[in-house]
C-alpha cells in the first residue's frame, strides 16, 4: 500500500461515508487522484462496496483505559501503618487495554479506542501493543500528558487491600473525542466501554451507538456515571460490592442480589452479570438466571479477571453460543487468568480455555 492510500483509508475508517470530493479536499488531490487511489484500494481488497465498507471488520470497538499497574503482594498477613515484605511487580493493564488484549488473544477483531501520555509509560504501552498484535490505530498520544497509573497492594489470599490512581488523561476521552471514531464503532458488532471514561461520554456513547453496548464496571466511586445509560446497556458486567452501590446510587435499599438484578432490569439493562473469581457468577436477565458456584481456584491476582471474563463473552456471544455456554467459558477464562502475575495471562487462548472448561465444568 502506497503512502497516499493509507491516508486515504485511515480518513475512510474515521469516515467510512466520506466523499470522493471531502477526501480531494483533506489531501489536497484532485478527485479524479482520489478515484484512482479508491480503484487501486479495491482492487487490493482493502474496501468494498458502497460506502467503502471496510474489509477488516472489526467484531467489537473497546473505549476504555490503559494503565500501567505497579502491584505490591505481601508474602505475609498486611500489617497497616507498617512496612509489609513482598514482591512489586509493573504491568501494562487497564480495563480498556486488558479487554481489547484478550479480545485480541482469542482471535476476535478488535478497534481499541483511549489515549495515553508521551512519556515512557506511553511509550512501553505502544511497544507492549506491537508485541502482542494488538490494534491500537484509534489510541491516540495526548501530549503534556502522563499516561494513566494505578497503584494497588493484595493480601496473602489475592484480594486488593487498598489502590490509588492517577488517570486524569481520561478527560481527553470527551464526547468531542469518541465523535472522531463513532462510524467506526457503528460498524462493529459491539461496542465495549468501561467506567474509567466520563459520565458525558458514557451518555454520548449511549445515544448514539446503534450496536448493543457491553459495560464494565471499574470502581465504587465510579458507578454513577451508568446511571443515565441504563436503558440503553444490552449487558452490564459488574461486582457484587459494586451492584451494591449502584443500588444505593439509585436510592433504593440493597437486600440481595436477585432482587438488585430485578431492579435494574427493570431499569433497562437487558443482562446483568454479578462475578467475584471467589464467589462466583450470577447471571440475570427477563428471561434467564443462571449460577456458577466457584471451583477450586488458586488466585495469585484478581485485577484482570473482570475484563477477561468480559472480552470472553464478546467472543461467546460473536460465535451465537448460548448465554450458558457463554458463561462456562468465560468464567475459565477468568480463573485463567487469576491464577497468573499479569492481568491477562500470557498463554491465554481459545483452545486453553475450552480445555480447562472441560476440568472445571466435568
Amino acid at each position: 500500500m502506497t503512502t497516499r492510500e493509507d491516508e486515504i483509508l485511515k480518513l475512510i475508517k474515521l469516515d467510512p461515508l466520506i466523499s470522493q470530493n471531502e477526501l480531494s479536499q483533506k489531501l489536497g488531490i484532485t478527485r479524479s487522484g482520489v478515484a484512482t487511489h479508491i480503484h487501486n484500494l479495491t482492487k487490493k481488497g482493502l474496501i468494498k462496496g458502497r460506502g467503502y465498507l471496510l474489509t477488516n471488520e472489526k467484531v467489537a470497538s473497546v473505549i476504555g483505559g490503559i494503565n500501567i499497574d505497579t502491584l505490591g503482594i505481601s508474602s505475609e498477613n498486611l500489617i497497616t501503618y507498617n512496612s509489609n515484605p513482598g514482591d512489586i511487580i509493573q504491568t501494562i493493564g487497564g480495563a480498556g487495554r486488558n479487554m481489547a488484549l484478550a479480545l485480541t488473544k482469542f482471535s476476535v477483531p478488535n478497534n481499541f479506542i483511549s489515549v495515553y501520555g508521551d512519556d515512557i509509560n506511553g511509550d512501553k504501552f505502544v511497544n507492549n501493543s506491537h508485541e502482542n498484535n494488538m490494534n491500537i490505530e484509534c489510541c491516540e498520544r495526548i501530549n503534556g500528558q502522563r499516561t494513566s497509573s494505578f497503584l494497588y497492594v493484595i493480601n496473602t489470599d489475592g484480594e486488593r487491600f487498598v489502590a490509588v490512581d492517577d488517570m486524569k488523561i481520561y478527560d481527553e476521552l470527551s464526547p468531542a473525542f469518541l465523535e472522531k471514531y463513532i462510524n467506526q464503532i457503528n460498524q462493529s458488532k459491539y461496542c465495549i466501554i468501561d467506567t474509567n471514561i466520563s459520565e458525558d461520554s458514557i451518555n454520548y456513547l449511549s445515544y448514539n451507538v446503534t450496536v448493543p453496548i457491553i459495560v464494565k464496571t471499574v470502581s465504587l466511586n465510579k458507578n454513577h456515571r451508568i446511571l443515565n445509560s441504563m436503558p440503553n446497556i444490552d449487558t452490564l458486567v459488574t461486582t457484587k460490592k459494586e451492584l451494591v452501590q449502584l443500588i444505593v446510587d439509585n436510592d433504593f435499599t440493597y437486600l440481595n442480589i436477585k432482587q438488585s438484578a430485578k431492579l435494574l432490569l427493570k431499569m433497562g439493562v437487558k443482562n446483568l452479570i454479578v462475578f467475584d473469581i471467589k464467589e462466583g457468577l450470577c447471571f440475570y436477565s427477563k428471561k434467564q438466571e443462571y449460577h456458577i458456584k466457584n471451583p477450586s481456584v488458586d488466585v495469585s491476582n484478581s485485577n484482570g479477571s473482570n475484563a477477561v471474563l468480559t472480552a470472553a463473552i464478546v467472543w461467546g456471544l460473536s460465535q451465537g453460543l448460548t448465554w450458558k455456554e457463554v458463561l462456562k467459558l468465560s468464567y475459565t477464562a477468568a480463573v485463567i487468568s487469576s491464577e497468573a502475575e499479569k492481568p491477562v495471562a500470557k498463554q491465554l487462548s481459545l483452545e486453553v480455555v475450552k480445555n480447562r472448561a472441560n476440568e472445571l465444568f466435568k
